[in-house]
């Protein structure tokens, strides 16, 4: 495991000044819907579930003056069409198609929660693109599930999926689904009422059928592919609230081990949305990867 440098985490945060967020029409480049943000060193955002690029758009604000952002919104999201099932694989080989076309050069890759399963998934299998990877809480395996079997990650995928299935067709039961699940994954209540207005405009049948792929896989064998640095910047008050740091720390690791170059960096006072809790922490934590990168220390 690398260690990420306390004293670069300190120094990109004064590098941090406020920005303009991402500007101008979203563009379609297959599937996706992309939007971007002035010029600089590249980096590739995709949110998560249900979410449009506006739900990282605090951190995209806060990096756009050393980055130029890319920020993703994927189908079935936030007003896009849907696609047929399997969509993961489809969004990952639009991605690496966007990367390639564009000419982006080995730009950073960052996710959260679904859209950090993506960016592993897309890494490993085009690990020659990236210059590194930043998950934002979310992991190879559906952390409740490390520990079961693929018939038992398929059943509690199903499970899950069916609380937001029960939204196709009535919209007022699709909201104050997305509010609670919502509610309970940030420390702004308000906030989470802004975010599942916004996220009510998904497609429900879609946004239960990509819950069905991400919680009925397992990466980790596919992470020995990766060739980038890869930082997992993981929330204290998630998955694991209530457990000391020390077994938080070493439940990510074991999560992750088979990555080549890895670390985890915990993030405290935060829950799921941890760009939306700790913004300040997380578009820092960012910097400071990206310096690493450019020294080779990373």
């Amino acid at each position: 495991m690398t260690t990420l440098s306390r004293r670069a985490l300190l120094a990109g945060t004064s590098l941090l000044a406020a920005a303009p967020a991402l500007a101008g029409a979203a563009t379609q480049f297959g599937v996706l819907s992309i939007e971007q943000s002035s010029a600089g060193e590249p980096l590739l955002l995709v949110p998560g579930l249900a979410c449009g690029a506006w739900a990282l758009e605090e951190i995209t604000r806060r990096l756009s003056p050393r980055f130029s952002i890319h920020a993703l919104t994927l189908p079935g999201f936030d007003g896009r069409p849907p696609i047929e099932a399997p969509m993961i694989p489809r969004i990952c080989a639009d991605i690496a198609a966007y990367v390639t076309e564009r000419r982006l050069e080995r730009p950073l890759l960052v996710g959260h929660s679904l859209g950090a399963f993506i960016a592993l998934k897309t890494a490993a299998a085009h690990p020659e693109l990236f210059n590194g990877i930043v998950t934002l809480d979310g992991y190879p395996v559906f952390p409740a599930l490390a520990a079961a079997t693929a018939g038992e990650r398929a059943a509690t995928a199903q499970r899950l999926a069916a609380q937001f299935a029960v939204g196709v067709g009535d919209p007022v039961r699709f909201r104050e689904t997305l509010r609670g699940f919502l509610a309970a994954r940030m420390n702004d209540s308000r906030q989470a009422e802004r975010f599942a207005e916004r996220a009510a405009r998904s497609d429900p049948a879609a946004t239960a059928a990509y819950l069905v792929e991400m919680l009925s896989a397992d990466l980790r064998p596919e992470l020995v592919r990766l060739d980038a640095p890869l930082l997992a910047l993981a929330a204290t008050d998630s998955y694991l609230a209530g457990r000391g740091e020390e077994e938080i720390s070493a439940f990510y690791g074991d999560l992750l081990a088979e990555a080549p170059k890895f670390s985890v960096l915990l993030l405290r006072e935060a829950r799921h949305f941890v760009a939306v809790d700790r913004p300040d922490v997380v578009a820092a934590a960012i910097e400071s990867f990206a310096i690493g990168l450019r020294l080779g220390h990373a």
